[in-house]
């Protein structure tokens, strides 16, 4: 009979190699793509907001003739430099009916819209009323109110220019306006009442006035109103409220007092001498009786050993799993 020798196997659980290139691959991945996530939230978050879109209104109507066109514009800005902050409250009124009848009963509006963003350009009643005998008032005010450091100036303004040649009234202030305001100012009544028999008023008033912060535009009552006695009233207000930054608070720094330590008198005519202050024993390490820095530092050392040792100790009990 031939003995048979048996032999026994542990199989070991592998290792996880956190060098292995497979791993390493995962892990840049998965902090490549948080960057990324980050850095795409950052930018989101500082990028400018956009403006709110250009409020329009009465563009291209009532052609036919004898209709009338009564339509209004009112925009207040604000706008804080110091945080960016901004917001825009739009309000818009349009009513239509036959010409030469004030006011006009069809109305849609009085209609507010209130935006997160600066409203910047405003136009309406361009390319309108061009029937004959047609009406049309448009006006249109805004209010900028801007905190911080900003400074304003006049409002630039073109307008009358190529409008009613000959007719009954032409009322312009000023008369005629050619300073370029195609991005910032005001552009109205030009290319309109030509056909003869009308009447023209367009008012841009003198205390309108432009801002070092942003552009503000207003277009309207242009190529309008060219039909044989047709009549037209136009009007713009541009105001800016500058408002000083606010004041961040400073809190006052109060100087510490040092306190003089009271020492006790001694009784008056008393010939006894004063009683010397105690000497405390020295602190640290050097004066601690028997123990040396070289002990200390032996001490450290074999703790720091001994853990070592106990932590793979640890390791392949784990690595070797449970006896079989």
């Amino acid at each position: 009979m031939v003995a048979t020798t048996a032999h026994s196997t542990t199989v070991r659980p592998p290792r996880l190699r956190l060098g292995s290139a497979p791993f390493a691959v995962r892990v840049a991945s998965v902090i490549a793509a948080s960057l990324l996530a980050a850095a795409t939230l950052v930018a989101l978050d500082s990028a400018t907001p956009a403006h709110a879109a250009v409020t329009e209104q009465c563009n291209g109507e009532l052609n036919v003739g004898g209709e009338g066109l009564n339509c209004e514009i009112s925009i207040e800005n604000v706008l804080d430099l110091a945080t960016g902050v901004e917001s825009s409250t739009v309000t818009t009124l349009a009513c239509r009916g036959a010409a030469n009848v004030d006011p006009l009963t069809d109305c849609v509006g009085p209609t507010t819209t209130n935006y997160e963003e600066l409203t910047t350009e405003a136009s309406q009643c361009n390319g309108s009323a061009n029937g004959g005998g047609s009406s049309m008032i448009c006006s249109v005010t805004v209010v900028n109110t801007i905190t911080g450091d900003a400074t304003t100036s006049a409002a630039p303004v073109n307008q009358c220019n190529g409008s009613l040649t000959t007719g009954d009234v032409r009322a312009c202030d000023p008369d005629p306006a050619t300073t370029d305001a195609s991005v910032d100012g005001i552009t109205q009544c030009n290319g309109s009442v030509n056909g003869g028999g009308g009447s023209m008023t367009c008012v841009a008033a003198t205390t309108s006035t432009s801002n070092s912060a942003f552009a503000f535009l207003v277009n309207q009552c242009n190529d309008s109103a060219n039909g044989a006695g047709a009549r037209i009233e136009c009007t713009v207000d541009i105001s800016t409220v500058v408002l000083p930054a606010a004041e961040v608070p400073v809190t006052p720094v109060v100087p510490e007092v040092p306190i003089t330590p009271v020492v006790p008198e001694a009784p008056a005519g008393s010939d006894a001498p004063q009683a010397a202050a105690p000497t405390l024993p020295a602190t640290g390490m050097v004066g601690m009786p028997g123990v040396t820095l070289a002990a200390v530092l032996a001490l450290l050392v074999g703790t720091g050993l001994f853990a070592i040792a106990g932590v793979r100790q640890t390791a392949r009990r784990r690595i070797a799993g449970p006896p079989q």
